[in-house]
């Protein structure tokens, strides 16, 4: 007599729309357990931007599920976006939350986390909120990237890549079978970028800050492969890494350099 196995029961935040969606699809699709987090459309709602609303997610997750198999952090904002608000969301709405799902992880099976990052983690960034996110000071780095403009969605990203290398061979994370990975993507159609691709002007920014060396950007469903992956128990030696899925953005900026 076979036995079959129990579904993976995976947390997704940002599950609402582009990446994130289109990954809840896909998993609900095989037969997986997705417990779907964002602002509306959830099934479980929740303000990443707010620490106050990150606890009260755990304990509605842990009413939800004794033990989660996998999180993909999809969940982030880019600009007009306030600074503040950005900062707390793309960075924070992860470094602090994660650790928070930990023990619910470490009950899981063969368990896994994803964090989207971006190719912009690349760009040019303001050391002191890299510095301060690092730092886990989260009413600082909220100050300073309500000063700095432009620099803060990079900013945040460089943090983030950062935070995922360091966390990812903590105690607790790998040695407790919980592997830590991120992406970087480059251009993904998703309504985050949906207002840039609408305009010449927007189209020309995006092409100056990530080129291409394909003939157009990735649809969210094309980077989702890589999610799973990366989710799933097939993903048994990654520990630490942010891979490029970016359209060779990433070579194109940095040439042969490997590191």
């Amino acid at each position: 007599m076979t036995t079959t196995a129990p579904p993976r029961t995976t947390l997704i935040t940002g599950a609402a729309s582009g990446m994130g969606a289109a990954l809840a699809r896909h998993l609900s699709a095989l037969g997986e357990r997705v417990i779907g987090v964002d602002l509306n459309n959830a099934e479980v709602c929740s303000d990443l931007s707010d620490p106050a609303e990150r606890a009260a997610l755990v304990a509605r997750v842990q009413e939800i599920a004794p033990s989660i198999d996998a999180v993909v952090a999809c969940a982030g904002v880019s600009p007009p976006v306030a600074g503040d608000t950005l900062v707390s969301v793309n960075y924070f709405g992860v470094a602090d939350l994660l650790p928070r799902l930990l023990p619910l992880l470490q009950r899981g099976k063969q368990p896994r986390v994803v964090v989207i990052s971006s190719l912009a983690s690349l760009h040019p960034v303001d050391t002191r909120l890299v510095e301060l996110c690092l730092h886990g000071d989260e009413t600082a780095a909220r100050e300073q990237a309500a000063k700095i403009g432009a620099q803060c969605y990079a900013s945040s990203k460089r943090a983030l890549t950062q935070w995922i290398r360091r966390t990812a061979v903590l105690p607790g994370w790998a040695d407790q079978g919980v592997l830590l990975n991120g992406i970087a993507p480059g251009i993904v159609k998703t309504p985050m970028v949906a207002p840039l691709l609408e305009t010449a002007e927007g189209r020309e920014a995006l092409a100056a800050g990530v080129p291409t060396a394909v003939r157009d950007y990735a649809s969210a469903e094309q980077i989702v492969p890589l999610l799973a992956f990366l989710a799933g128990p097939a993903n048994a030696y990654m520990v630490g890494q942010v891979p490029f899925a970016d359209g060779g953005a990433d070579v194109l900026l940095r040439g042969e350099a490997a590191l």
